[in-house]
């Protein structure tokens, strides 16, 4: 094989061909080691933003592809870059690296990433960790008081003089005070709008050098009076020092802040800096003096434009497979949709969400506030459903709040096999068996929320939590059996053992149960009847605090908020369709895991909620037995002790009809 044929096939993964009459520049031709100072021109070509890649391979230890050099090009040199990027592409990773960075050549710099959950942020804290481990020389150009450093409310990278520090957004007071040079805001969609501009975004308000800026455009004004002009100095990574806001996430839904975001941002590059079009951006008004369109810029990563082998296989099979279009576009495509195709629809779903600009009342026309918890009210009424897991399904519990004409979601746990080793590995669960540590999980979940009915699957692994709970040697002291619920006209062989009879087996495969559930979860959904709890960063930012401050490692708060969020999601994808026979089914869309195998998408959250949902409405529907009205009363005939007890009777001795009660009560 010819060098130039091999060469070739060494190159073919950065996809670049050229004909042979083609040339490409090389910047390193230009460099001649034996020089004395090779190593400063090096190290300058180094720091240049399209030659980032080359320090990342040589410094960093990274290999990049072609379009992620070019990403990392177009995000240094705009000071308002939106990042828009396909699930798999690594888009977190690259924000990582792109932080370091800027701190690393930069000097001084102070780099901020806030997300809605602080999990997220620290999603990216730990690829700087990564990286930082993986790069000796990194570490051997820094400090020793260098290096990446977590806290219980924040986590920081230090880089000589320079920081990267990951923040919860929690409301945005614990935050106020920052300073920073730049802003990373990852998952924006869910980081509440007033919150960012008004607390995120202020983090850069002051320059970068403000005393620098200040000679500079001093300078650069009185000059040009002179009629003077002055010859730009190149420097090392010349192209943007300035103070940036990085916006950045998976695309949504239209109705939602980030697609307003990128509209705005589309318009404004579109309008190629025309006064006339920059006027309709800005409401009708000029814009202001010093602003530059070309600061402004978006960059999308659909999945088509990934090299082959880029992505998991997973990834690419659910891509390929997902028949909901809304969300294959949202996820995959990079492009923000309407709203979702399935049976709930995302509009609905979020509609029944309560917000600061969703005001929903209950009957009485007070207004419904409420919040995830790990702790209910002992005064409160609540139901439990329960999807059990089979194999590789999610074991999932969703509790509801009844109340008055209204059902609340309050809480929602969810855990698999694999984490379950990992606690019985790690010693924080003694129960080995998979079901009987579900089951002790009801329990306990059952003294934190009284308990008035549990709704669970009879498949999967139903049966066997079902055994569990009344397994005498699974039962603590103090706790009592829990049975299935007494059928009148069902008896029961448990029927007449001691114990709580409040759990039902629901049957999925019974198409008329199956059918009036779900259309009835859609009816309560559109009658906002059955209500999400109050949700954005400032919900998770107090949950995370509460979770640091009570030690919890994990069943946090800050979980149950987030499973409640895939609780929604997963109400998004079920969609309704029929079978060969004619009859309705509702379920995930299905995904392609290898040859000739397919699969379903997990809908465990959802089927939790569809039992719990049913139970609350027949308990809540179920007419309370009406007191018996006593009519009539007692006549006293006299006596020595009838004066002593009219004082102590009621001026009426009789109840019934006026007509009547008039006329006999004084009698006597």
């Amino acid at each position: 094989m010819s060098e130039k044929k091999l060469k070739q096939i060494n190159e073919a993964w950065l996809g670049l061909e050229f004909p042979e009459s083609q040339k490409i520049f090389n910047p390193a031709t230009l460099l001649n080691s034996k020089e004395e100072d090779y190593h400063l021109r090096l190290s300058w070509l180094m720091t240049q933003p399209e030659y980032l890649s080359f320090l990342c391979k040589h410094i960093l230890n990274i290999q990049l592809l072609p379009s992620q050099a070019l990403m990392l090009n177009e995000m240094w040199s705009r000071k308002f870059p939106i990042l828009i990027a396909s699930r798999g592409f690594g888009k977190s990773f690259m924000l990582s690296l792109y932080s370091i960075l800027r701190a690393l050549l930069l000097p001084k710099r102070k780099v901020v990433i806030v997300g809605a959950a602080f999990r997220q942020s620290k999603i990216l804290f730990e690829y700087m960790e990564t990286i930082w481990r993986n790069s000796p020389i990194l570490r051997d150009i820094c400090s020793d008081t260098s290096g990446p450093r977590r806290d219980v409310d924040r986590c920081v990278l230090r880089l000589n003089e320079s920081t990267v520090t990951c923040l919860p957004l929690g409301d945005g007071q614990k935050i106020r005070g920052q300073r920073a040079n730049d802003i990373i805001s990852d998952e924006f969609a869910s980081i509440p709008r007033d919150i960012f501009e008004t607390v995120v975004a202020g983090f850069a308000a002051v320059s970068a050098d403000p005393i620098d800026n200040v000679r500079r455009l001093a300078s650069e004004k009185k000059a040009k009076e002179l009629g003077i002009k002055i010859e730009e100095k190149q420097e090392a990574v010349s192209a943007n020092k300035d103070n940036q806001i990085i916006i950045s996430g998976t695309a949504y839904y239209d109705f939602n802040h980030f697609a307003e975001y990128w509209k705005k941002w589309k318009s404004i590059i579109k309008s190629q800096g025309r006064p006339s079009r920059l006027r309709e951006v800005f409401g009708g008004e000029d814009p202001p003096p010093d602003f530059d369109w070309t600061q402004y810029s978006i960059i999308r990563i659909p999945y088509e434009l990934l090299p082959e082998g880029f992505m998991d296989a997973s990834q690419v099979a659910r891509s390929k497979a997902t028949v909901h279009t809304g969300i294959y576009q949202m996820e995959f495509g990079a492009c923000f949709t309407r709203d979702s195709q399935g049976f709930f629809k995302r509009s609905l779903i979020e509609s029944c969400v309560i917000t600061k600009d969703n005001i929903i009342k209950d009957h009485k026309g007070e207004e419904i506030n409420f919040e995830a918890v790990l702790i209910g009210d002992p005064k409160k009424r609540y139901v439990f459903g329960v999807d059990p897991a089979s194999e590789v399904d999610n074991f999932s519990i969703v509790v509801l709040e009844l109340c008055g004409n209204h059902r609340k979601i309050v809480h929602c746990w969810t855990t698999t096999r694999s984490e379950h080793r990992e606690k019985v590995k790690k010693g924080y669960s003694a129960e080995t068996d998979f079901y009987a540590y579900c089951a002790r999980k009801i329990r306990d979940l059952m003294r934190q929320f009284p308990c008035r009915h549990i709704a669970m699957d009879a498949q999967g692994g139903g049966i066997a939590v079902m055994e569990s709970l009344h397994d005498k040697d699974k039962i603590k002291e103090g706790e009592i059996a829990i049975w299935p619920v007494i059928d009148e006209d069902k008896p029961k062989d448990t029927d007449d053992e001691r114990g709580l009879h409040i759990l039902e087996m629901c049957q999925f495969a019974k198409y008329d149960w199956l059918a009036e559930s779900n259309h009835s979860l859609r009816k309560d959904f559109e009658d906002k009847v059955l209500i999400f709890p109050f949700f954005d960063s400032i919900t998770l930012g107090l949950s995370n605090s509460e979770d640091a401050l009570k030690n919890r490692m994990f069943d946090t708060l800050e979980d149950c908020v987030m499973d409640i969020e895939e609780l929604k999601d997963e109400l998004a994808m079920i969609q309704m369709t029929q079978t060969p026979s004619g009859r309705d089914k509702w379920d995930t869309p299905e995904v392609i895991t290898g040859p000739g195998k397919k699969s379903k998408m997990r809908k465990d959250r959802y089927s939790a909620l569809l039992m719990a949902n049913m139970a609350g409405r027949i308990i809540q529907r179920t007419p309370t037995p009406e007191e018996y009205g006593f009519y009539g009363g007692f006549a006293y005939a006299g006596g020595e002790n009838y004066a002593k007890d009219k004082k102590t009777q009621n001026k009426n001795m009789y109840s019934g009809p006026s007509w009547f009660v008039d006329n006999i009560n004084d009698v006597y």
